[in-house]
C-alpha cells in the first residue's frame, strides 16, 4: 500500500508542475542593475502589469546588457511578464507625473500600450512542459 501511495504521490505533483520559466532580459546600461519581474497567471490577469501581490516574482542582477532567470515549477497555462530595471537602486520603478515609467521596463511578447500600460492579452503566452524561454526587451 505504502509504494502505491507512493506512486500516486510522484504521478500528483508531476501534474501539478508542468515546467520552468527561462527569462532573457536585454537592454541598454543595466549591467549591475538589479531587474525586478512579475509573472502573471491567468487568474490574475486583471492585475497585470500594475499590481504585482498576486504575481509570482523575481530578481537578477544584471551583469551586462543581458540577464538571464530561471524560474521553476509553473503549471501549464497561461502567463504574462512584466520587467523593470531599478537603475536609481530604489527599489520601486519610478514614474513621472503622468505615470509614465522613467525606467526600463518590458513585457512578454515584447506587448505595449497605447495609451497606458498594456493588456495581458497582447502579453500572454503558454508555459507547458520542459523549459519555456521567453526574451524581454526593455524600453
Amino acid at each position: 500500500m505504502k509504494y502505491i501511495c507512493l506512486v500516486f504521490c510522484m504521478l500528483a505533483s508531476n501534474a501539478i508542475y508542468a515546467g520552468d520559466l527561462k527569462l532573457e532580459i536585454h537592454g541598454n546600461e543595466i549591467g549591475g542593475k538589479a531587474l525586478y519581474v512579475a509573472v502573471f497567471s491567468a487568474e490574475h490577469a486583471q492585475d497585470f502589469p500594475k499590481r504585482d501581490q498576486n504575481a509570482r516574482t523575481g530578481k537578477v542582477v544584471a551583469t551586462s546588457d543581458v540577464a538571464e532567470l530561471l524560474m521553476p515549477d509553473f503549471a501549464s497555462g497561461d502567463y504574462a511578464v512584466a520587467v523593470y530595471a531599478d537603475i536609481n537602486g530604489n527599489n520601486k520603478l519610478d514614474i513621472n507625473i503622468l505615470g509614465i515609467p522613467t525606467e526600463p521596463v518590458g513585457m512578454s511578447r515584447d506587448a505595449k500600450g497605447r495609451f497606458g500600460p498594456p493588456s495581458y492579452s497582447d502579453a500572454v503566452f503558454k508555459i507547458t512542459d520542459g523549459i519555456t524561454p521567453v526574451k524581454i526587451q526593455l524600453h
